[in-house]
């Protein structure tokens, strides 16, 4: 099986931003030994809590900390950015660094309507300006805009020999069917909500065009495995703490357990009991079970993504999956 890895780059509590973000280097190295396929960097705004503002910034340190893992953005938030802007910027990061660039592309915000209007100077886009953007942006990159096209005369530079794979991130069947007809790569968020149409890749594959270029299929789990159940369940507190106080409006950042309070334990472990998208429990059963999930889903790669606040446990848990997946 294929394994990747995604970063949101969490921001724990005694912990620095700069530390964090050499962590993420130290975890790339990591996972490119253990023979993970990708690492992808997610992209939020106006969050004190994740370092992803600049994913395709934050990329760049990742390749120059790496050798041959591919390094992409899980996604770049499109509605941000310029066509031109985003096929340049991937462009240079191909000429620089060969065949190992994937460009991951979204089309939802990743972040609140003030971080939006300050990031658009107020620009509002429409959903179908939004895929006209990516599709611009996926052209320009390619050469293939059409003669008649108002960007079509452009010269995006660097040109690199091998262009970046060009990913479309989602979680529907709406979103597999456009990237099918428009012959990009397809990644689906599982992690979000927790569920998954086992028909959404067979149906993102049904609109794949004729001569199709792209075809790669994989979605994102989130984790936590350990030696024992129990460990696995406190591993995931961590992440689940956070996440019930998200979707609550809680003001609560990344805690280990230690550093909770009662309450927000109990509030964790009672989340926890609720929340369908974690995967938890020994080794064996995880690895079992995201094994399970890539057959059922006709899945290509697994990505996966857990909340750790120490590096080396997240490798150590990921060294354990990878030996029993990869």
């Amino acid at each position: 099986m294929r394994l990747s890895a995604l970063e949101q780059l969490p921001l724990f509590q005694e912990h620095t931003e700069t530390d964090t973000l050499h962590d993420a280097a130290r975890l790339a190295r990591g996972v490119e030994e253990l023979g993970f396929d990708r690492f992808w960097v997610a992209e939020h705004h106006n969050s004190p809590h994740f370092l992803s503002s600049a994913p395709d910034i934050v990329m760049t340190h990742l390749l120059g900390a790496t050798s041959r893992i591919r390094i992409g953005s899980g996604g770049v938030m499109a509605m941000h950015y310029g066509s031109l802007q985003i096929a340049e910027r991937f462009a240079t990061m191909a000429a620089l660094y060969g065949d190992r660039i994937d460009m991951g592309l979204g089309r939802a915000p990743g972040g609140d309507v003030v971080a939006s209007a300050a990031l658009n100077q107020g620009r509002v886009l429409a959903p179908d300006d939004i895929n006209r953007l990516i599709l611009e942006a996926v052209g320009l990159l390619r050469g293939t805009l059409p003669e008649d096209h108002r960007y079509a005369g452009l010269t995006v530079s660097p040109r690199a020999e091998v262009l970046p794979q060009a990913w479309l991130l989602g979680s529907s069947g709406q979103s597999a069917a456009w990237a099918g007809v428009n012959d990009l790569n397809y990644a689906y968020a599982q992690f979000f909500s927790g569920h998954q149409d086992p028909e959404v890749m067979d149906h993102y594959r049904r609109h794949l065009p004729d001569g199709h270029t792209s075809g790669r299929t994989l979605s994102a789990l989130l984790v936590s495995a350990a030696g024992t159940a129990e460990k696995a369940e406190r591993r995931a507190l961590a992440g689940e703490g956070f996440r019930m106080a998200q979707r609550l409006g809680l003001p609560l950042g990344f805690a280990t357990p230690e550093q909770m309070t009662p309450e927000q334990l109990a509030n964790a472990r009672t989340f926890l009991a609720h929340d369908h998208a974690p995967i938890i429990g020994t080794y064996d059963e995880v690895a079992t079970r995201v094994r399970t999930f890539a057959d059922a889903h006709g899945c290509d790669e697994i990505m996966l993504i857990s909340y750790l606040p120490d590096v080396e446990a997240k490798l150590g848990m990921y060294a354990e999956l990878a030996a029993r997946l990869i």
